[in-house]
């Protein structure tokens, strides 16, 4: 595992240096919930907000321990320093000043993270302090029954609602698992579904991730499965999908123990 202290931790990612890599669609990050409905963090208590020490919104993350925030890793692969990251919670509202926000004290990224690819696109955040809510449960091997293509999953994120419009409270969407090239061209026929799942809307809506959520959580069963990567970036209609890394397939990579 890459365990990053002070001196060697890479950058928080910025929404420009996303937009401006020259990555292929399918490894281009997204982050924030198009279409979907307003929740609360009391319904979710582990969603986490991620913001730099000035305010300004970086990622979502879950709360997998009381001091262990879950997130992708590609949020800490910019140019500022993750462990001047603010982790907020019971914040619904970004706009409030509500809830308990702790301070980075160290940052883990998984040891096979490809930032090409967006492969093990995870890393965990560990906490000053203790946060004061409920964490959620992690996903293992022994979880394959919650990634079965047809279940109904739920993800969570403060993301862009639209291609100009900034999100301001906590919103939900409910998508089904589908296999990976039903998630294109946000990814690749090589890739497997052993690493990474597909979140489709239902059909007649169009709601998905988009830019703002990456790192939060897809959670079925009690359980986080998934890790916010890539999908709907420019938060239209056009392509109403959402990629995530596979919990159960990286959690043993981040030293996390499984629910």
């Amino acid at each position: 595992m890459l365990a990053l202290n002070r001196r060697t931790a890479t950058a928080v990612c910025t929404a420009s240096v996303l937009a401006a890599a020259a990555l292929a669609a399918a490894a281009t990050p997204a982050a924030a919930i198009h279409g979907g409905q307003n929740t609360t963090t009391a319904a979710h208590p582990y969603a986490m907000r991620l913001q730099t020490s000035a305010g300004e919104h970086v990622c979502g993350g879950t709360l997998v321990a009381p001091t262990k925030v879950l997130t992708a890793a590609h949020c800490l692969t910019g140019d500022g320093d993750p462990l001047d990251l603010r982790v907020i919670g019971g914040r619904t509202d970004a706009n409030s000043t509500k809830g308990t926000v702790r301070r980075v004290a160290s940052v883990k990224i998984h040891p096979e993270f490809v930032q090409s690819t967006l492969t093990n696109d995870a890393a965990v955040l560990t906490l000053s302090a203790p946060m004061p809510y409920a964490p959620l449960l992690v996903a293992g091997p022994k979880d394959s029954a919650l990634y079965a293509f047809g279940t109904t999953a739920k993800t969570v994120g403060w993301g862009k609602t639209g291609p100009d419009t900034l999100g301001t409270r906590l919103k939900s969407a409910a998508l089904t698992l589908k296999p990976l090239k039903s998630c294109e061209p946000f990814t690749d026929p090589s890739e497997s579904n052993a690493l990474k799942v597909c979140g489709t809307s239902a059909p007649g809506k169009q709601d998905s991730i988009c830019r703002g959520d990456s790192g939060g959580p897809l959670v079925a069963g009690g359980k986080v499965i998934g890790i916010v990567s890539t999908g709907n970036k420019v938060c239209d209609g056009q392509y109403p999908v959402s990629v995530y890394t596979r919990v159960s397939a990286v959690a043993a990579g981040l030293g996390l123990p499984v629910g």
